[in-house]
């Protein structure tokens, strides 16, 4: 049987579509392969780029701990360091204290001291004008002339070791002084100190 000339048209015609359609899914085949390969090596230099801002965040935060732990290892020192300035000063303090005290009480002893000094020598200037009068009359009072000098000697020494005791208290007394001024130097030195260190971390 002989196909008529319509009908190998047709078949012709469907063969060519066939091919069309054929070519067409290869080449949408392969445009969607080199798609993918485009993504995929899209997707690759991404990751790397992730990967390596990965590593530099890790690095950074690396950093910024050993940084981290090296201020707190300051502020711990730091605050040790303001602590012991701190007892420092609280003895100083209670020294200095106790150096008031003291200096009162050599104040009060010096004043003392310096009324039997005056309240002597006022004795002594009463025997003397006891002793001028016994020495109008030497011939008669041989014996108390010998007793008044010998009492005078006696108040001059006595008046002497007063005047000694006087003098070394007020030198007591103004080395009591200078220690406490020394002192008081020496707490707003601490004071400056502390506040010095209290400022390190944050300046940091």
């Amino acid at each position: 049987m002989r196909d008529n000339p319509g009908t190998r048209r047709r078949r012709s015609g469907s063969s060519t579509k066939l091919l069309r359609m054929k070519k067409f899914l290869e080449n949408l085949l392969i445009v969607m392969a080199l798609a993918l390969c485009g993504l995929l090596a899209f997707q690759w230099v991404r990751e790397a780029h992730l990967r390596a801002k990965i590593q530099e965040l890790t690095q950074t935060v690396d950093d910024k701990s050993a940084i981290i732990t090296d201020l707190q290892a300051n502020l711990k020192k730091s605050e040790a360091e303001s602590a012991r300035l701190e007892v420092d000063k609280t003895e100083l303090k209670g020294t200095i204290e106790t150096n008031r005290q003291e200096i009162v009480t050599l104040k009060k002893s010096a004043d003392r001291l310096e009324k039997d000094v005056e309240a002597k020598a006022r004795q002594i200037d009463a025997y003397k004008e006891a002793m001028e009068k016994a020495n109008a009359n030497i011939v008669k009072q041989n014996g108390t002339i010998k007793e008044q000098n010998a009492l005078l000697k006696q108040l001059s020494e006595e008046r002497n070791e007063f005047v000694r005791k006087y003098n070394d208290t007020v030198k007591q007394y103004n080395d009591t002084v200078k220690q406490y001024n020394d002192l008081a130097k020496m707490v707003e030195k601490l004071q400056a100190d502390a506040a010095k260190a209290a400022e390190k971390p944050k300046a940091q």
